[in-house]
């Protein structure tokens, strides 16, 4: 090749035109790009929640245990957390004691929101029915509370079953669920259907009750309730009709 033709080629390499391809538009503006990413992102979320249940399905053991003073009781595991009634149905269920928030009428702290913890119980094992029912004396905070203010909101967690901590949830982790129950307290009377049951329900899971002392006059009650949250996935709290709340079941 001569010196020219080396010169000619040497120019035609420097100086030929570069044609640099443009994103071609949709109808409205929006580059295919952009769409695709959008997409992406869709997948993603959608993925990840594919792989939580994944993950929950493959880590569960075939129940969860709750331990209650001499009582370990096994339960199967939890509803997914898209069937948000009957999460709250099944916590309610598990639960053997929960948080009752009253305003208090204690005189060092008279008008503050004011927490106690009280054992729970919805039912014998197994019969669920939805409705919080507690054993309550006058002698304590949150008797003496009620009797001024009836209103009350209960939170209970599923962190007293073992299935957030084999799972890795910690108890303020929105995945270990969440129930927040706000209503009424009410007292059950005495020598009705329900009183009987409230009886079974709550000395049949804390037998330990029967030898409370007499002279502290204990009471059933329950809670009439008027709001249900339920906060159990990323997202933030569900609210629940108290319709739906009573229609579910805590258990396929």
């Amino acid at each position: 090749m001569s010196k020219t033709e080396k010169d000619e080629l040497l120019y035609n390499m420097e100086n030929r035109d570069v044609e640099i391809p443009q994103p071609r538009l949709k109808r409205g503006g929006v580059s295919r790009p952009f769409l695709f990413g959008f997409a992406t992102a869709l997948c993603l979320v959608y993925l990840m929640d594919l792989g939580f249940e994944a993950y929950k399905f493959a880590t569960l053991r075939e129940t969860v245990q709750v331990a209650s003073g001499e009582l370990q009781t096994s339960w199967p595991p939890p509803p997914p957390h898209t069937e948000v009634a009957r999460v709250a149905r099944y916590v309610v269920h598990i639960s053997d004691w929960a948080s009752l928030a009253t305003i208090s009428t204690a005189a060092p702290i008279k008008g503050f929101p004011f927490a106690n913890t009280a054992s729970v119980s919805d039912g014998p094992v197994g019969l669920s029915s939805g409705t919080p029912y507690f054993y309550i004396s006058n002698l304590d905070f949150t008797g003496r509370d009620l009797l001024t203010d009836a209103r009350t909101t209960v939170s209970l967690s599923e962190a007293q079953s073992d299935y957030c901590h084999t799972s890795g949830f910690d108890p303020e982790d929105p995945r270990c669920a969440r129930i927040l129950l706000s209503g009424s307290i009410v007292e059950v009377k005495n020598g009705t259907e329900e009183a009987t049951f409230a009886r079974t329900a709550l000395f049949s899971r804390h037998p330990v009750m029967e030898t409370w002392p007499t002279g502290h006059h204990f009471f059933f009650a329950k809670l009439n309730i008027s709001h249900i949250y339920v906060l159990d996935f990323f997202g933030g709290a569900s609210d629940v009709s108290v319709q739906d709340y009573y229609k579910a079941t805590p258990f396929p």
